[in-house]
């Protein structure tokens, strides 16, 4: 009976956390060419809470259409304001391999020979009492920033919740191949702040 008590309320967390997102107008481009205008929601990852379902988009034409869904086998990319779709800088969402046969939508900022993806997740903190009993759980969203390189499998966590490594540490082994900016790393010349700075960089000074 507890377990199945700690079962609903974790699915009743996640519902909470997902229905926070608001309809945002936007454009959805499928792999089929089609092109759906209306209003978009994506779901957000909950750390430390047990993922639920798929990784799916919610579309509807308008507040008076049924909810269609949408998975990575359909979906392109995703733009959040109709003009974007005509301005690939202002950057799109779309499934990138997280890891084996595990995709989740990310929005792609840099395009380069490294790609940059950044994704927002909701970390949540159990508040406990002095006697050790959790009396709420806090919700706090998180910006995390992911990297891929042509001809790589999955994504590699610059700044995340997931990763344990030191920004520096990190980013000195994935560029290990340039130089120049393995030096400007040592000499602290980037920081976790830089992060887009950095891959464009890396894009532009790096054979």
């Amino acid at each position: 009976m507890f377990k199945k008590l700690i079962l609903i309320l974790l699915i009743s967390n996640c519902s909470l956390i997902y229905g926070q997102y608001e309809w945002t107008s936007g454009v959805i481009i499928l792999k089929n060419g089609e092109t759906k205008e209306g209003l978009i929601q994506i779901p957000m990852t909950v750390a430390s809470l047990i993922s639920f379902g798929k990784s799916r988009v919610e579309f509807k034409k308008d507040e008076d259409h049924k909810i269609q869904l949408f998975d990575k086998s359909q979906v392109d990319k995703i733009y959040f304001d109709a003009y974007d779709a005509y301005d690939a800088n202002h950057g799109h969402y779309e499934y990138v391999p997280i890891k084996k046969n595990k995709f989740r939508l990310f929005k792609l900022i840099v395009n380069g020979k490294v790609k940059l993806y950044t994704r927002t997740i909701v970390v949540a903190t159990d508040i406990t009492n002095h006697s050790g009993y959790v009396i709420r759980t806090e919700y706090e969203e998180e910006k995390e920033y992911y990297i891929l390189r042509d001809g790589e499998s999955s994504l590699t966590p610059l700044i995340s919740h997931y990763s344990f490594l030191e920004f520096k540490e990190k980013t000195i082994n994935y560029f290990s191949d340039c130089k120049d900016i393995v030096e400007y790393l040592r000499n602290d010349m980037y920081e976790e702040k830089d992060v887009f700075e950095l891959v464009n960089d890396y894009n532009l000074i790096c054979e």
